[in-house]
């Protein structure tokens, strides 16, 4: 202890040695709790495609809204030009 003033005493020693295994113990119980999210993550990225096919369900809708509204329109278009058409025939 007159040395260099480096020496820990014998109590600390013992402490830091039985502190290592909790620290493990509970290293490992948070690895653990890791790889579980991880896993957790994984499997929803991989297996749960509801955000896909949901985007790809409005996506569909929505360009099915708008051809039915283009031949809506083109019929509408049709229907004017062949009632203009009869209508000169008569």
């Amino acid at each position: 202890m007159s040395g260099g003033g480096t020496e820990t005493p014998v109590g600390c020693e013992t402490a830091q040695g039985g502190g290592s295994k909790k620290r493990d113990s509970v290293g490992t119980a948070g690895s653990a709790h890791l790889i579980i999210k991880d896993l957790g993550e994984i499997h929803s990225r991989l297996l749960d495609h509801r955000p896909v096919i949901q985007g790809e369900t409005r996506y569909f809708v929505k360009e099915f809204e708008c051809k039915q509204l283009m031949i809506q329109s083109v019929d509408s278009n049709r229907r004017n030009r062949n009632e203009k058409r009869f209508i000169t025939t008569i």
